[in-house]
């Protein structure tokens, strides 16, 4: 028998088209209304300036929004999901985080003569919370009582000094953190920090972000903002 080759369509790609379709009729129909109300309007009583520059600014957001969730589904299509671990390639998808500000669960931080930003999501409110930092050596060089904190996204940044007063010496350092709940007992809650992505490769068959400076892998990615 002899073989058939024909014109293959994914799933994939009629969604894409179906959502590309559906997103420019949308924007169509904005436009359309925007110029009608144009048209339309009293010679004696004009648009208003400021209701129409707000309306120009809706059409900006639904245009980034649109974006933003073909990016989103490119990102599915291709099992790039955040958090996934079959992104195990450089595609399209994994090329969308260039310029994005991510957050990772990692505790190394980059000091570069600034204050090193990190966070730290609670389960639980702590009575107390210690932090760490450490040398490339592993050796501690600050300790710093944090104080009680509430459930939820805690901030925290270090200023560089070590445990003597005296700047450290620039590099990347560790995040170490212990924190204890109401009841004296043990939080278990990670380091996390933000940055944009300046590169994204491959490293060991795994999509790795560049963030400020320091490598994460994708898998590791909790947050992506415009």
């Amino acid at each position: 028998m002899a073989l058939q080759v024909g014109n293959a369509t994914t799933a994939a790609d009629t969604a894409s088209t179906s959502t590309t379709n559906k997103d420019l009729g949308q924007k169509d129909i904005f436009l359309k209304l925007l110029v009608a109300q144009m048209e339309n309007q009293d010679p004696l009583k004009p648009q208003d300036a400021t209701q129409m520059s707000s309306q120009l600014a809706q059409f900006n957001m639904v245009e980034q929004q649109t974006n933003t969730n073909q990016w989103l589904e490119k990102m599915a299509a291709n099992g790039s999901g955040l958090g996934g671990t079959g992104a195990s390639r450089l595609d399209t998808a994994s090329a969308g985080y260039l310029g994005r500000t991510v957050t990772v669960n990692q505790n190394i931080v980059q000091y570069n003569g600034g204050n090193p930003n990190f966070s730290t999501d609670l389960p639980v409110d702590a009575s107390s919370v210690q932090i760490t930092v450490r040398d490339s050596a592993g050796k501690a060089i600050r300790t710093m009582d944090m104080g009680a904190m509430q459930q939820g996204l805690n901030i925290m940044s270090w200023d560089g000094l070590n445990d003597l007063g005296a700047a450290s010496p620039l590099g990347t350092y560790t995040i170490d953190m212990t924190a204890v709940d109401m009841q004296g007992s043990d939080i278990t809650a990670s380091i996390q920090r933000s940055g944009v992505v300046d590169t994204v490769r491959l490293a060991s068959g795994n999509v790795q972000l560049v963030v400020g400076g320091i490598p994460a892998n994708l898998q590791d990615v909790t947050a992506v903002r415009l």
